[in-house]
Formats: structure tokens, sequence, C-alpha cells
């Protein structure tokens, strides 16, 4: 039964707590009852009054100041839902106080309603520009990272200013696995020195590099094993970008480099020339043959008796993925499944090793990220290949990994380092 306006005033102003909450949350309430229970002295009440989507966007705007943190928490997850939806406003002036009123969620001093906004609106075209600019500002990197990665919104001078500022740990790294980062932004990456946003930028297929950008990164990776692999594997290497490649990374890098079937024919004699210089005869990789026109329609073989060069190999086809990985630890051969994880994840043996021996939960976890495995995957690397307790697993959160992408990162450096 619908209650008429003069029974709603009257709870309103007289009626008892629960029936004033009751009251808040009914979405056929007059806006003007709902802003007056936005003031109610009861934090329920203005919690019922921060769900209801009838409520007037001037009330949400008082409510976005509310001195309750359930309050505020509740109303920025149904701002952020609204946004998110892209719902036309009926007004000029009601659109400027759903920003505001965002823009003032967007300044909470409580992390976790900062979190929801930037999470809830990563990837909203749409999204106010000011609200998404000061979430990716947030020095907070839970904050900063959903809309950092995602956020259309921020342009090629937003990302430099922040990778020239670093406002929050991890920042450049989010910035670096965005997709499509322009040659501009990639540069920026790079004048950072920031050693893992480097990485991440090599490993990040959509993103442009121009050659004398890739040229500065090559002149330090000699001392730098983290940029190895991505850069033996990068797309569309240009001739000279290979050679010098092929001159300064490690062994299993070097290995990588030389299985790939997308370089010229020119580019894959000169690596194998440093190959034979640097590794010998015997791990060469040897061309059967060319095609009339010079394109390669012959497959090349590495030395069959390296486990690893066999896992390389595989991955150079494009015949290794998650789904190989879990075969071979539910019924395979378990060297060959270290093998493939070391692949996967471009990172040695050693590591892998270590990692397995000792058992180590975050260990597994971060090598399962950095293969690019799914979260419940690396529950299964867990269990199946560290033989870890199911007590002791790392379990996936909402299909999401259990630890944030800087431990993870954190931990991968901690295992090449030690």
């Amino acid at each position: 039964m619908t209650t008429s306006y003069e029974d709603a005033k009257a709870i309103a102003h007289d009626g008892d707590d629960a029936a004033r909450e009751r009251l808040a949350g009914d979405t056929d309430v007059a806006p003007e009852l709902l802003y007056y229970l936005a003031e109610d002295k009861v934090p329920t009440v203005r919690l019922a009054v921060a769900q209801n989507p009838s409520t007037p966007m001037h009330a949400d705007l008082l409510l976005a100041q509310d001195e309750d943190e359930n309050v505020r928490t509740a109303l920025a997850e149904k701002l952020a839902d609204l946004a998110a939806q892209g719902g036309p406003m009926e007004s000029t002036r009601l659109r400027d106080m759903a920003n505001e009123a965002l823009l003032l969620l967007a300044r909470d001093q409580v992390v976790r309603i900062r979190q929801i906004l930037s999470e809830a609106l990563q990837e909203v075209a749409g999204a106010p520009a000011d609200v998404i600019r000061r979430l990716a500002w947030d020095v907070e990197s839970i904050v900063a990272t959903p809309v950092l990665k995602y956020s259309p919104v921020l342009n090629d001078a937003d990302l430099i200013e922040i990778i020239l500022a670093k406002p929050s740990a991890g920042a450049i790294s989010a910035v670096s696995e965005r997709a499509g980062v322009s040659d501009k932004v990639s540069h920026a990456i790079v004048e950072s020195k920031d050693i893992d946003a480097i990485a991440l930028l090599l490993a990040n297929d959509s993103a442009q590099i121009r050659e004398e950008t890739l040229d500065r990164v090559i002149a330090e990776a000699d001392r730098i094993a983290l940029w190895h692999m991505p850069l033996a594997m990068r797309p569309k290497l240009p001739s000279k970008a290979a050679v010098k490649i092929a001159q300064v990374v490690a062994d299993d890098a070097l290995k990588r480099l030389q299985a790939r079937k997308d370089l010229p024919d020119d580019v894959t004699s000169a690596v194998r020339d440093v190959v034979l210089q640097r590794l010998g005869d015997g791990v060469a990789l040897k061309p059967e043959h060319h095609s009339p026109k010079g394109s390669r329609s012959g497959r090349m073989h590495p030395d069959d008796n390296s486990i690893f060069d066999r896992a390389a190999d595989e991955w150079a086809a494009g015949t290794l993925d998650e789904g190989t990985l879990l075969r071979e630890l539910a019924h395979g051969d378990p060297e060959f499944a270290k093998a493939i994880i070391a692949v996967m994840a471009d990172v040695p043996y050693r590591v892998v090793d270590k990692v397995r021996e000792s058992r180590n939960a975050k260990g597994c976890v971060a090598l399962a990220w950095r293969a690019g495995l799914s979260a419940k995957a690396a529950e299964v690397v867990q269990e199946r290949f560290a033989q870890i307790a199911p007590n002791q697993i790392l379990r996936a959160r909402s299909g999401g990994y259990p630890m944030s992408d800087n431990d993870m990162i954190q931990q991968i450096d901690q295992l090449r380092s030690s």
C-alpha cells in the first residue's frame, strides 16, 4: 500500500527510527522528504537515503559530506554505478551536482571509498575528467592503479605528468600496462628509469616504442636481467634492435630470441651468429630451409637435449599456454612443467626451483601472475607444483589474485636477487 504524502511527511518528522528508515528506502517518497531525511540524526536512516536511487541529487551532494563512513561508502557505490551506466541527467545542473558529489568522494579520507570509485569508473569513457584525474593522482596504489591502467579519460599529457611526478608506488607500472601506450608515453616511462615499469612496458605488445627509445633500453639491459626476456620477445623488432638484443640478454632469453619465427631471415642469421659466439654450435638453432622468396617456411629446432629449449620452442610456436601447463601438472613431466613456468614467467630456472623447493606460496602466486595465468591456475601451481598444503594455499579472491601487483613484482625481484 502506497503511503500518502501527508502520512509520509508525518513519519519523516515524528516517526520512530525504524519507520523513518523504511521511509528513507522507499523509492516512491517525495524528493523533498528524502532531502529532509538526509539530515536525520540516525545514521541508518541517512544510509537508507544514500542507497535510495530516487534520492534527489542535491541530497546526495549533502550526503557526500556525511560524518558517517558507511553512509559515504554506500553513496559512492550508488553514484559510481550510475556514472558507469551513463544514464542521461535531466539538466546540466544535476550533472554538475553529481560530478561535485563524486569529486568530494574522490577526496574522501577513507581509502575504501576512493577505491570504490576508481574500480567502478576505471573503464567509463564518460566519467568526469576531474574525478578521474583526482583518482589517478591518489597516493594509494589501490586507488590510482585501476584508472591509470584502464581509464580512457586520461590523455597522454595526463599520463606523462603522472610519470614525472610518481604520486603513488606503482603508478608508472600501471601506465605501462595500458592498452595502446603511445610512443611519447613509452619514452617518458623509459626516461623515468623505473626498472619494473620498463619491464612491463616491454612486455606490453600493444605499446608503441620508437626505435631510438628501444635503443636506450638495450644500452642498459646488460645489467638489468628483468628486461631480457621481454626484450627478446618484443613483437615487430627492428632488425638492428634484434641483433643488439642478442648481444646483451642472458642465455635463456637469447634462446627464446633465436627460436622466434617472425624475424627476417637476415636477422635470424645474424642472431644465430651471436648465439654461436656466445653459446656454441650445440645450442644454435639450425634453419631447415627457406622458400624461394626467402621467407621461412620450415621450422627451426633447438637442441632437443635441453628441456628448457623444448619449452621455449613451443612458446615461440604459440602452442604453450595455461592449458598445457595444467595438463603437465596433472599428468605430465614435472621437470617440463618447471620449464614451462620458467619460460612463460620469463625467469631463470633457479628461481622456479627455489620457489618449488621452499614451498613458497607467495612465490608461486607471483610466478603464475607473471606467466599470465589465471588466479585459479595459481592455486593449482601451489598445490601440484610446489606441494603446498591445502590450508596454506593463497586462494583467488572474487576471481582475482590474492596479492597486489606491486607485491607480486616485489616478490619476483626478491626471488631474482636472492
